[in-house]
């Protein structure tokens, strides 16, 4: 679906998605892929995904998808690396994203870390509260793993340049998608998005709040 004349989202598998592109044709991808730890809001009966879609996150991404991504884009940046270092190259080059969320009294991390090829900050720093109902901007949540749109504002402000092609082979909740079009709105990056989501309840939650955000920041 094409939401305007720089965001693309299609509800496929992100390997069909990245087959049609010639290699090194995205300027920077930036990814969220499943962890492969299942079901960790199993542990919060209280999460309003408690039950919800079995089969999410059981595995990670295979040593394809990580072939596919290094070739149809120039830069990446990983987040949850950790659990992918089997198919990452060493580096320093990396973002830590505190959430400011005390593990031994609250359900979560207390960080994420996320993985760049672009070797501009060694260990970089990001700090945006993400912590039961304390959170740095209003969100309601749709995804599991959702992340802040300031997050990914923070990513493009700091590695990407004006007139990039970027790349989200993990959707989710879609706040790429708001941070791109904020960036363009108030910063005229000029930025363009593809990006697609797998599963189709998700897809069309991340469509929904797309399209309210194009709305809405349009009219400020």
């Amino acid at each position: 679906m094409k939401l305007n004349n720089y965001i693309e989202i299609t509800n496929e598998d992100n390997m069909l998605l990245m087959a049609r592109y010639p290699d090194s044709y995205f300027d920077l991808a930036i990814v969220d892929p499943p962890y492969g730890i299942g079901q960790n809001w199993k542990k919060n009966k209280l999460s309003k995904f408690y039950n919800h879609h079995n089969n999410f996150n059981n595995s990670i991404p295979t040593d394809e998808y990580f072939n596919e991504l290094f070739r149809v884009s120039k830069h990446q940046i990983i987040w949850g690396c950790n659990y992918f270092w089997n198919y990452l190259p060493p580096t320093n080059n990396l973002i830590f994203w505190d959430k400011h969320n005390d593990t031994k009294k609250q359900f979560g991390s207390a960080g994420e870390l996320a993985w760049t090829s672009i070797k501009k900050y060694p260990l970089l720093k990001y700090d945006f509260i993400w912590s039961g109902f304390a959170t740095c901007e209003p969100v309601f949540k749709i995804h599991p793993h959702q992340k802040p749109v300031a997050l990914y504002a923070q990513c493009l402000s700091d590695f990407a340049t004006p007139g990039m092609k970027i790349l989200d082979t993990h959707l989710g909740s879609g706040s790429i998608a708001c941070a791109v079009h904020r960036a363009n709105i108030i910063d005229k990056m000029n930025l363009t998005l593809t990006a697609c989501e797998h599963d189709e309840e998700y897809y069309n939650d991340a469509i929904l709040r797309i399209k309210n955000e194009l709305q809405t920041q349009s009219l400020f």
